[in-house]
């Protein structure tokens, strides 16, 4: 099981992604049978895609996984909603902590 998802608490199943790369019909496929898995498992499957694409085909593959983990009663979320659940689940704003690492190491050339 623990092949299939990165982070496991109590019965949520987390699957944390920076972006999603493969954009295929196969893909779905193999991501409608990893979802069911850990549904079937009695885990209830999470994704958080922090880069929500901007490619139209790539965005239809989306919203199909985001149906797909609603019709097992999972949970999708994409682009400034996983920052949202990410600090919701955690407690912890990672988003304005990178933000705030990267603004120290990139100086405003403007001043």
């Amino acid at each position: 099981m623990d092949e299939l998802i990165d982070f496991l608490n109590g019965t949520d199943a987390i699957e944390v992604k920076w972006r999603d790369a493969t954009t295929d019909g196969d893909h779905i496929t193999k991501e409608h049978t990893r979802v069911k898995v850990i549904h079937e498992k009695g885990y209830k499957p999470i994704r958080v895609m922090f880069y929500y694409p901007q490619r139209q085909q790539a965005i239809r593959i989306q919203e199909t996984l985001k149906t797909l983990y609603k019709g097992v009663e999972g949970e999708y979320y994409g682009g400034d909603q996983s920052w949202g659940y990410l600090k919701a689940y955690t407690g912890v704003d990672l988003k304005a902590i990178l933000t705030e690492i990267a603004n120290e190491r990139t100086p405003d050339h403007g001043n």
